[in-house]
């Protein structure tokens, strides 16, 4: 249950993670799932939001999940172009998601987890602008320095939010985004294009990962402030002690025994919803940044620091996808395995790798974006921070 607005703000979801998903659901089957979910939807709230252009709807009996949209969108009016229903409180239901692409409307059964809603609305208004309006959607953080931007891709856990925000915390930085991109293409793409492409964000907040407060402490202050989402409170929920008095992954004395009432890092997949205004001011967002360098991060032990990678080596690289998967990135059965997400975005739900592969060619061969790869695993943040700002700065 969430505090009053004067405590801290923190909502535990009774499924804490995405659950199983058909991402493909023929509309009959759809229909019939929605029914019987309906009757757990009466009186539920509508909310309407603009992402790029697109109206997505937001059809929702859990106070959670709308608190949520409502901060993380900008509200719209007009003709609704896909639909989320949300409904909790289910019988008979397990905790499941449904997409069906021929109605552009998914169903959350007995799930507040924000993520995987988010992510979902984020693929179906994909899914659109990619046939409409000749538009790339990227997985990815986007920052501006010294009038420079970057796009940043990455598998979950590598760092893109770290790197993202080295950049913004400088005095001359700027960020966008921490999560996605839209990228819109000239119809037809001219030859030698002579403007740069533009990549804006549709997001008004960060869904942030809190235990990215582990290593940068100041951050605790700002989740504080934050509407949350599985903080752990008590210390008896902690995944990561060290005896009666440490932190196995901090190596220091738990926080909880230092008088803290919360972890921000003790379970790897607690989130916080943080207006990007509320960090640094106003002065330091923009919703948009020119495509000035691409980066690419992994996290491996043997991989070089440092990689250009050519317009082809690029794309096979995103196609392939290839990653590790970390703490708190998917199931705890599969934390330190190698697998495979198609240009490190999960949230594709009607994926067309020929049109990826389009959109990333024209964006290094025509527009000539240079694009480079760093291994996070063998470098700290500041060391992977000043590679990505001399990289900007060669790009001019």
């Amino acid at each position: 249950m969430l505090m009053r607005a004067t405590e801290f703000k923190n909502y535990d979801t009774q499924s804490r993670a995405r659950v199983k998903g058909d991402k493909n659901t023929p509309a009959s089957d759809f229909r019939r799932l929605l029914g019987k979910a309906e009757g757990s939807l009466a009186g539920a709230r509508s909310l309407k939001a603009n992402l790029n252009g697109v109206v997505i709807e937001l059809v929702t009996n859990s106070a959670h999940q709308a608190e949520f949209w409502q901060n993380n969108w900008s509200a719209a009016d007009g003709k609704v172009q896909a639909r989320i229903y949300s409904a909790v409180n289910v019988e008979g239901m397990e905790p499941s998601a449904y997409y069906s692409p021929e109605l552009r409307s998914a169903l959350f059964v007995n799930t507040e987890y924000y993520g995987q809603c988010k992510s979902w609305a984020l693929g179906m208004v994909a899914a659109i602008l990619e046939r409409e309006s000749n538009t790339l959607s990227i997985h990815g953080a986007t920052a501006l320095h010294r009038g420079r931007g970057v796009v940043i891709i990455a598998p979950t856990g590598t760092g893109k939010t770290t790197q993202a925000f080295l950049i913004f915390m400088n005095g001359e930085g700027k960020i966008c985004g921490d999560d996605w991109a839209y990228i819109r293409f000239p119809d037809p793409a001219p030859d030698h294009p002579s403007d740069d492409l533009v990549a804006r964000q549709p997001e008004r907040s960060l869904y942030m990962r809190t235990e990215s407060q582990r290593e940068q402490v100041w951050l605790r202050g700002v989740f504080d402030r934050s509407i949350n989402e599985n903080v752990t409170t008590v210390k008896e929920d902690c995944e990561y002690p060290e005896g009666a008095e440490q932190c196995s992954v901090t190596h220091r004395r738990c926080v909880f025994n230092e008088g803290m009432g919360r972890c921000y890092y003790a379970f790897g997949n607690s989130r916080a919803l943080v207006r990007r205004e509320d960090i640094l001011g106003a002065s330091k967002v923009v919703n948009e940044v020119p495509v000035n360098l691409v980066v690419l991060l992994r996290r491996d032990g043997h991989s070089p620091a440092e990689a250009r990678l050519s317009p082809r080596e690029a794309i096979g690289v995103l196609r392939k996808g290839e990653y590790m998967v970390l703490p708190g990135a998917g199931p705890k059965e599969k934390w330190g395995t190698t697998s495979f997400e198609p240009w490190y975005n999960p949230y594709l739900l009607e994926r067309d790798d020929d049109r990826q592969a389009a959109f990333f060619g024209m964006m290094f061969e025509k527009w000539k974006v240079p694009c480079i790869i760093l291994n996070t695993g063998l470098e700290g943040p500041q060391q992977s921070h000043e590679r990505i700002v001399a990289a900007l700065e060669s790009s001019r």
